[in-house]
């Protein structure tokens, strides 16, 4: 009897993804780095205002000088976006915030007939009422909602293959504006699990944030909050971690509430782990939010949170379990949340190993690795669809017989 004849599996096809992002180091390894832990990703080409930290697969491409000055930074780009895209045809193009980069990939990403990515990473409020309550230095000026832009962002939005949500109410979101279910996927940015774990060191801060100094983020809710718990509590100090146009005023106000001596303001660090490590409780007052990385990060380094309700925080944070939610800019329900744990450290330690672990579990690297294996792979390998040319001369039986099968496969 003669053998089987051998078959083998062929090898995952080796993909090659166009970036566009404006994100620190901190932010751009969160999201990039479970992409490029993948052996499926062959290379990743990164369009950004300047060089990205080295990482493995990773190489960067800034707009020329002339360029950005000629047509601003958005819109230099855009025009090497669409020229790598043309040139290169990836398999994907991601696009990180929806104005512009989630643009710029729709529109690349159409133009080489690539798959397109965008990752929601500040909520709804980048499209609702056309970004009007984003932090967009542009859009955030508009006055009132606009229909018309919310309607153009989401035709650019249905332009994706698929969209990443930051989390649950994001997508459900989508899914009531008509996008199909199989097109929205909740997944955070990662945390790596090295970096941002417990430590036993020396406490030297009770209160640590981290995030742009920016309106949304009300941090001045936080230097009142530390006005307050030092009346009774005088060892209470704060870090701030994070730069941006309200630098000052914020200066100005703690010397106005008498605590500039016991809140610092420390700039953007890329080693923020270390004031985790050296800080008790992390606190988020923030108006807006998406899913703070700069959150998950603090559990992950067995901080317990004390975190304003707003955007995906319900999705990781459990009263009593891994942190607090308080309603945002409340500073009474703030400071009593903060109070409470800074007044039992038993507290603080079981609440902070709890967070460590949800963290850990739910945006771990090799976890996320696998969504969007998932993703890349099933689109270009099993999805993308085929588009199908007939010439025939049949009568309407034959044409029934023969072509019957042919809509119903899943690539077509």
């Amino acid at each position: 009897m003669d053998a089987a004849p051998q078959t083998s599996t062929p090898p995952p096809r080796r993909l090659r993804l166009l970036v566009t992002v404006t994100l620190n180091a901190n932010q751009l390894r969160g999201y990039m780095l479970p992409i490029l832990a993948l052996p499926e990703v062959e290379s990743v080409t990164l369009v950004a205002d300047a060089p990205a930290p080295e990482l493995p697969k990773l190489r960067t491409v800034v707009p020329p000088r002339l360029l950005t000055r000629a047509l601003g930074r958005a819109g230099a780009k855009l025009v090497v976006c669409l020229g790598l895209a043309l040139r290169d045809r990836p398999d994907w193009v991601l696009g990180y915030n929806l104005t512009p980069h989630g643009i710029n990939a729709a529109i690349a990403g159409r133009a080489s007939r690539s798959e397109i990515l965008y990752v929601m990473m500040g909520g709804t409020r980048e499209w609702e009422g056309g970004g009007w309550r984003s932090d967009n230095r542009v859009l955030g000026r508009l006055r009132e909602p606009s229909p018309a832009l919310e309607a153009l962002f989401f035709w650019f939005i249905r332009q994706c293959t698929v969209v990443v949500t930051m989390g649950s109410g994001a997508r459900r979101a989508l899914l009531e504006r008509g996008l199909e279910s199989g097109r929205v996927v909740a997944l955070p940015a990662s945390v790596e699990e090295e970096r941002f774990r417990p430590r036993s060191v020396d406490k030297e801060y009770a209160l640590v944030t981290a995030g742009a100094l920016i309106p949304i983020k009300r941090t001045h809710d936080l230097i009142e909050a530390v006005a307050r718990l030092r009346v009774e509590r005088p060892w209470v100090r704060a870090a701030i971690l994070g730069q941006g146009p309200l630098a000052g005023e914020l200066q100005a106000r703690a010397r106005e509430l008498g605590v500039e001596d016991a809140v610092d303001f420390l700039g953007f660090r890329e080693d923020v782990e270390s004031f985790y490590a050296r800080s008790q409780v992390f606190v988020l007052p923030s108006q807006f939010e998406g899913l703070s990385l700069a959150m998950v990060d603090a559990l992950a380094s067995g901080l317990p949170v004390v975190v304003s309700d707003v955007g995906e925080a319900r999705d990781i944070v459990v009263d009593g379990r891994n942190g607090y939610l308080y309603p945002a800019g409340d500073v009474d329900a703030l400071v009593d949340r903060l109070a409470t744990l800074l007044d039992d450290r038993e507290l603080r330690e079981r609440l902070g190993r709890a967070g460590a672990d949800d963290a850990r579990r739910i945006a771990g690297v090799e976890r996320l690795s696998e969504e969007y294996r998932n993703i890349l792979r099933q689109r270009v390998d099993g999805v993308r669809g085929v588009r199908v040319l007939a010439t025939v001369t049949f009568n309407p039986n034959q044409l029934q017989a023969h072509l019957r099968p042919i809509p119903e496969l899943p690539e077509v």
